[in-house]
């Protein structure tokens, strides 16, 4: 597949992230990560000329460094009893579930970035 039209689909999926954010405790914060991976992706096609790898490592180590403030949420997801609470009700009933997913959907970003930096546009 056309690494411009990977970009695009990887854009795309960045902003429905982003646009579902709204309810989130912190909706903000992940507007700008969801949509700051988006934008990168369609400015790289838009500008294959420009290096952009300066910027892409350091959303890399932001979004990397901010995942592991979320490790304790992930130890006790998988010290926890019952798996199906990340995936079941939007509401967070556990404190953990909350932290588990924002881990998720920051390594979700890490390897969209990932692969952002590795990829050429022709």
């Amino acid at each position: 597949m056309n690494s411009k039209v990977i970009h695009y689909i990887i854009a795309g999926l960045f902003v429905v992230f982003a646009a579902v954010q709204y309810n989130d405790p912190d909706p903000w914060l992940w507007i700008l990560i969801y949509g700051s991976v988006a934008l990168v992706a369609i400015v790289k096609t838009q500008f294959p000329q420009v290096n952009f790898g300066p910027l892409i490592i350091t959303l890399l180590l932001i979004l990397t460094f901010y995942a592991f403030t979320f490790i304790p949420s992930v130890i006790d997801f998988w010290n926890s009893s019952n798996k199906s609470d990340l995936v079941g009700k939007m509401k967070a009933e556990d404190p953990w579930i909350e932290g588990a997913r924002e881990f998720g959907g920051l390594i979700i970003a890490v390897i969209a970035l990932s692969y952002l930096k590795r990829s050429k546009i022709k």
